[in-house]
């Protein structure tokens, strides 16, 4: 109780007595004697309940939910605490598993498709007054319909088609070839199975193009002198140099394919106790979290993307249940091996990623104070436990 009356007069300002240093008597008269015991029942809840849970060997997930039963002076001070319990896991003989991981060799034709598409890239333009065709550009003004109705997101002006590359709905292309300036086309054709509006996908539609211009583009020679534009002396290097990108991006995808998998056929083999609702929905949040961050990166927002697609945050968090399910119990099994393999994050381990994490948001005024938030240390040290985890996994499962 002296120790909350000290804590109190510290924080609050008491005439004629520096912060901290009033008698217990002045700082119950000045806040009231309650105010006292409820400041130091916020000091004994956290403290008594980690005792508690460790006395009992309980792993409690998000934050308890607290009530006071008797707070009162001269008599004992009697709080509940409600708790989400880790759920018990089983974990399945992962030490028999075995996942095959390729090994991809890159040919010739991918490397040719990179030059391609860097030669599209800085190709020439010039306007030109005749028929579209080849390997042009046309300008149009689109209008897409359903039963004469404007489709949402199918009406463009000045909309660029390039004759020679696939669109994102099959067959529009070969519809303006031949075309003119001005001239204006109607045709119907149907939007691919897998469109990402589901509302349109493998239904017909009619559409209107109006050209605008038509443009020749010319692509520029690949010799010595285009791959000295690209940063490297000679062909031979440029190629070289785009063989190594592919395969290290292959070995990145194979690598992310292979920890899916092993985590995958862990969760399989095990078995969850009850999942409590404060994963899952931590999970959720997570995954709007990424939603969002993806949305940005391709100038759009959350807000606009839901009213584009129609949904609400109620009907992405239903279609994000199984999902967030599925990694809850990936994280789980991750937890569960490291524990039982006791594999830790050394202190040195934990201060050196934040030092690198500092280094690469050293533009960010705030990183130093995110940095020193235990949230932050907690969830550094768990992605490196989880990082030794996968590399055991993958040494002791993964076979060429």
């Amino acid at each position: 109780m002296e120790k909350a009356a000290i804590a109190l007069s510290a924080a609050g300002k008491i005439p004629g007595f520096r912060p901290g240093h009033a008698p217990y008597d002045i700082v119950a008269k000045h806040f009231g004697e309650m105010a006292i015991y409820e400041a130091a029942g916020d000091k004994i809840i956290p403290r008594t309940l980690n005792n508690a849970v460790k006395e009992k060997d309980l792993a409690f997930v998000g934050e308890p939910k607290i009530e006071v039963v008797k707070l009162a002076p001269g008599n004992p001070f009697v709080f509940k605490a409600v708790i989400s319990l880790m759920p018990k896991i089983k974990l399945g003989k992962w030490q028999e598993i075995k996942i095959k991981k390729e090994i991809k060799k890159i040919g010739v034709e991918e490397v040719d498709k990179v030059l391609e598409d860097a030669r599209k890239m800085r190709a020439t333009e010039v306007l030109v007054d005749r028929a579209a065709g080849g390997s042009d550009k046309v300008m149009i003004d689109l209008a897409i319909t359903q039963d004469k109705v404007p489709v949402e997101g199918g009406q463009a002006k000045d909309h660029a088609v390039f004759l020679d590359e696939k669109y994102y709905i099959p067959g529009l292309p070969e519809q303006l070839v031949g075309l003119k300036k001005d001239d204006v086309k109607e045709f119907s054709l149907s939007f691919p199975e897998g469109h990402y509006q589901k509302h349109l996908a493998g239904k017909k539609a009619d559409f209107k193009a109006t050209v605008k211009g038509i443009y020749e583009r010319t692509m520029p020679v690949t010799d010595d002198a285009f791959a000295q534009g690209l940063g490297q002396k000679t062909m031979a290097e440029l190629r070289a140099l785009i063989e190594n990108n592919l395969k290290v991006e292959a070995e990145q995808r194979e690598n992310r394919r292979v920890e899916i998998e092993m985590i995958e056929a862990i969760v399989k083999k095990s078995e969850f106790g009850e999942l409590p609702e404060v994963l899952i929905a931590s999970e959720k949040q997570k995954m709007f979290e990424e939603l969002r961050q993806n949305l940005v990166e391709m100038g759009m927002q959350l807000e606009d993307y839901l009213k584009k697609m129609k949904k609400t945050e109620e009907d992405l968090a239903k279609e994000f249940e199984k999902g967030a399910i599925e990694r809850t119990k990936s994280a789980l099994v991750l937890r569960e091996i490291a524990r039982e393999e006791k594999i830790e994050c050394s202190e040195a381990e934990l201060v050196e990623e934040t030092a690198r994490t500092r280094a690469m948001y050293k533009d960010n005024e705030q990183i130093d104070e995110r940095l020193a938030d235990p949230g932050t240390q907690s969830y550094l040290a768990n992605m490196l436990v989880n990082r030794k985890v996968l590399k055991m996994l993958e040494e002791k499962m993964v076979v060429a």
